[in-house]
């Protein structure tokens, strides 16, 4: 007799030898079954535990059908049916408890209330009411998405969640995996939010040299730390020691989650690896989804791995292009899964309107402009690229620009687009160059710079270029203005210091790009201005490097002002700014945002591609 049973959440057929010999020789166990399979040993077949309860139901019927045809009597357990039917409840309950906790449904009222004293009493800082319900929801959905909008608080709202776990599920530990310049931001906000209320025990990564001593003390020295700090390249050197450190008393938090690009890259790998024994997850990353709706194919398959490719269903090529229908569909089914704070929702004081500083291009920059354009208009992303460098500073124009050190500003994968070298040494542009000294919109900088100076304010300077960056800070050197730059280049220890000088007024400027400070960095306490010498279209760098300074925490008499340099040029159409076409563009986009989070939806956004083509239509007939 073959009998099939549950164990450990393991399915296994058991009976003699000669039975199993039949069933294993048999096409159907070979075409339908075998891929399932862990292992054929001492007369049983046992299953992989990763076995997805939706197939279970057809592994059965499918040895039934084996059993009937070779003449084998088969018992088939009840364990088998009560598992699948607990597990297919399992999704669809979270399904509900998420709808029901977003429309404020009156059944949890009470569970809320204790939840907001036990969380209240357990932190020295208070989350704001939207915050607290934000850590209520996470914490009943056990494993949830937070898109709450940069500078929202999203880092207080996990504490919350861990500060009730901690009380009534025993869990003592937070694993956090995110990038290198989030650690400090984790840190500090520990402290913030607990104060004396409870200490904080850390390892942190950063702190570690090489593979082998990560493995030492994740595996020996993680005993008794309450929050662990992980960055995503690390990952794969030490999987299986923090794997084998998450059970039931960890939360497991995935910070910047968007880092995690690739569906089938190693860092997506890496991670559902880690978090197979996990009871507690969040997923973390501040608005917009940046490539739009295929991104949740990797949130989703980081929390719910077993129930994706049977609850939710959504392939990456729907996921790329949905149809309005489809986006309907998306939306009603993930909805449950994901929560979004603004932060008007938190009362952060409103920012003042924007001021844009208009530059009038001169004679040599106009020639300059119609020449880039008529040599980079079949390639409009280099044409973006050239006419940003000649506006800064021209003589870049004469040097080799690596597309692929522009690219990070962007949403595109590498192979969307022609990503190779460009260098230009034509006799014109040569001359033109050569006749600039300095840009148009350099002095501009310069006197907006040394005006907010004069005032006793410390002042952000956004740019792109590497080059840009050092040229500036070469001429407020000479004007005895105190900057410093942040670029990639720049390692950690020096950013912190930089930062620490900056926040303490040492620093008057500090300038810098969005993609390396645009995460988890705090000054609104010391600047308020932020001048954007150089800008892309890529909205989620905009906002998260507004929100170095507009964010959770500003006074209610705090001001937060952004200035953005726009140059024009006199066509014959009329007057055209690249500027004010991507400003433009951005706002658009930050609507098309906020609209959708009232709707409790996601957006889907223009492409790169058709972004460039709004920027240059029409600019020569």
């Amino acid at each position: 007799m073959i009998k099939i049973a549950m164990s450990n959440d393991c399915l296994i057929i058991k009976g003699e030898a000669i039975e199993i010999d039949k069933i294993i020789k048999t096409p159907k166990y070979k075409m339908r079954i075998r891929k399932y399979v862990e292992s054929v040993q001492n007369n049983k077949i046992e299953f992989k535990t990763s076995v997805y309860y939706g197939d279970l139901k057809s592994i059965v019927s499918s040895i039934s059908q084996i059993c009937k045809q070779k003449n084998i009597e088969i018992e088939i357990s009840t364990n088998i049916n009560k598992y699948i039917d607990d597990i297919q409840t399992y999704i669809d309950l979270k399904y509900s408890i998420g709808n029901d906790i977003k429309k404020r449904d009156k059944r949890y009222q009470e569970e809320y209330k204790i939840f907001n004293e036990i969380v209240n009493d357990a932190m020295e800082r208070q989350l704001r009411d939207k915050q607290m319900l934000d850590a209520f929801y996470m914490t009943m959905m056990q494993k949830a998405g937070n898109f709450s909008v940069p500078g929202s608080g999203k880092t207080s709202t996990v504490y919350g969640m861990y500060a009730y776990l901690k009380k009534v599920h025993n869990v003592n530990r937070i694993i956090m995996v995110g990038p290198l310049n989030s650690f400090g931001s984790w840190l500090d906000e520990f402290e913030s939010c607990f104060g004396s209320k409870e200490e904080l025990n850390h390892l942190n990564i950063k702190e570690m040299s090489g593979s082998n001593e990560k493995r030492k003390q994740i595996k020996y020295d993680s005993g008794g730390k309450n929050l662990i700090l992980l960055n995503y390249e690390a990952l794969e050197s030490i999987q299986e020691e923090i794997k084998n450190i998450i059970d039931e008393n960890t939360m497991v938090v995935f910070d910047e989650v968007h880092r995690i690009k690739n569906p089938e890259g190693k860092r997506a790998y890496f991670a559902l690896n880690i978090i197979e024994n996990a009871k507690y997850v969040v997923a973390l990353t501040g608005t917009p989804i940046p490539n739009g709706y295929q991104d949740i194919y990797n949130l989703l398959n980081l929390l719910y791995p077993y129930d994706y490719k049977h609850f939710f269903k959504f392939d990456l090529s729907t996921l790329k292009r949905p149809s309005e229908g489809e986006v309907e569909i998306i939306n009603d089914k993930i909805r449950p899964f994901f929560t979004r704070t603004t932060k008007y929702q938190l009362n952060v004081p409103e920012v003042n309107a924007d001021k844009f500083i208009k530059v009038n291009a001169n004679e040599e920059e106009k020639e300059l402009f119609k020449l880039l354009f008529s040599t980079y208009k079949k390639n409009q992303f280099a044409l973006f690229a050239k006419i940003s460098q000649m506006e800064s500073v021209p003589e870049m124009l004469l040097q080799t620009t690596d597309l692929k050190d522009f690219s990070n500003m962007f949403d595109f994968y590498e192979n969307d687009i022609d990503l190779i070298e460009y260098q230009d040494n034509s006799q014109d542009i040569e001359r033109l160059v050569n006749q600039i000294d300095i840009s148009s919109k350099l002095k501009t900088l310069l006197k907006l710079v040394d005006s907010i100076n004069n005032e006793a304010k410390t002042m952000i300077v956004w740019c792109i270029f590497i080059k840009s960056m050092t040229t500036i800070k070469r001429y407020l050197d000479k004007m005895g203005i105190k900057a410093a730059i942040i670029s990639g280049d720049v390692d950690q220890q020096n950013r912190n210091e930089i930062i620490k000088g900056f926040k303490n007024k040492e620093i008057d400027v500090l300038i810098t790009n969005p993609h390396t400070l645009a995460e988890s960095v705090s000054l609104h306490k010391t600047c308020h201005d932020a001048i954007y010498f150089e800008y892309s279209f890529n909205l989620v760098h905009l906002l998260q490097s507004k929100d170095r300074i507009h964010r959770l925490g500003l006074k209610d008499d705090d001001y937060t002002q952004y200035y953005y340099l726009q140059q024009y040029y006199e066509l014959d159409q009329g007057e055209y700014s690249l500027g004010e076409k991507v400003y433009e563009r951005l706002t658009e986009k930050e609507q098309v945002m906020l609209e959708a989070i009232d709707n409790d939806k996601l957006e889907i956004l223009p492409t790169d591609d058709e972004d460039l083509d709004f920027f240059f239509k029409n600019v020569f007939h």
